[in-house]
């Protein structure tokens, strides 16, 4: 799509009037925080775990210890199993190596539902299964909420795709950092609109707060564990695969980097 098309189609903006959807977003290759993940320090251990071993739910779990101290920072994706972003992006960050801390990944975190290439595994909408203050309510739930509570994260971010634009189409979350109370969100996402094109503004991320109460894996480890939380989402509006895992990388990268793992260069950057 050439920026005459994306023009033209924002112009529009109706979700289901726009079928052509390619990477607009300009190569990223050269972006520093994603390179400052990618290429630091060999971490000084790395260990995968099975979750819930020996059930249909079994899915990895990656610990990467960086060698020097410094936060626990859990990533999930495929908590919906048809949102391939956050799928992707995670099997990609089990290979980056912080600077500091502890970096635990999981990439299927519904497997079922990623095999099935769908949003819902065998018991439903996963990230409906942590009320707070409650036991989670599924097999599923219960076993990542163990391995939550067991790792004791400082920052908790879950990887999501959407659809629409925010505050535009009211039915769809689109390009949104939510968070908790205490996150620096409006930081994080002042860095990643660096990485969407001028000619696309409506793409451009917001931070929004989320406090109402409700049962999603973030908010209970936020309430629950005082982690600083986030879920991200990226729409599929207008943008192809490529589009959609390039700013959930950036994204990524920006929270370790701003929760102490990455050491970026901003000269790099500039």
């Amino acid at each position: 799509m050439n920026r005459r098309t994306v023009l033209g189609a924002a112009g529009s903006l109706a979700v289901g009037t726009i079928t052509v959807a390619t990477a607009v977003v300009r190569s990223r290759s050269d972006d520093a925080f994603v390179s400052a993940a990618r290429n630091g320090p060999p971490a000084d251990d790395v260990v995968t775990e099975q979750l819930l071993p020996d059930t249909v739910h079994e899915t990895p779990i990656y610990t990467i210890e960086a060698p020097a101290d410094g936060a626990t920072v859990m990533v999930f994706g495929g908590v919906h199993g048809d949102e391939y972003n956050g799928i992707e992006v995670s099997h990609e960050v089990t290979e980056w190596r912080p600077n500091a801390g502890t970096l635990v990944v999981v990439p299927e975190t519904d497997r079922v539902a990623v095999e099935n290439e769908r949003r819902e595994g065998v018991d439903g909408d996963l990230n409906r299964h942590f009320p707070i203050d409650e036991e989670p309510t599924t097999e599923l739930a219960r076993g990542i909420w163990d391995a939550v509570e067991r790792y004791d994260p400082d920052v908790v971010l879950d990887l999501h795709r959407s659809l629409g634009i925010f505050d535009l189409h009211q039915r769809y979350v689109g390009q949104a950092l939510f968070h908790s109370a205490d996150a620096p969100a409006k930081e994080i996402v002042a860095s990643l609109n660096d990485v969407v094109p001028w000619y696309m503004p409506a793409h451009r991320f917001v931070a929004e707060p989320s406090t109402h109460p409700s049962p999603l894996l973030f908010k209970k480890a936020a309430h629950e564990l005082g982690s600083t939380a986030y879920l991200f989402e990226t729409t599929s509006f207008m943008l192809d695969q490529e589009a959609k895992n390039t700013f959930t990388r950036a994204a990524t990268a920006r929270v370790l980097a701003r929760h102490g793992m990455l050491e970026v260069s901003m000269e790099v950057e500039r």
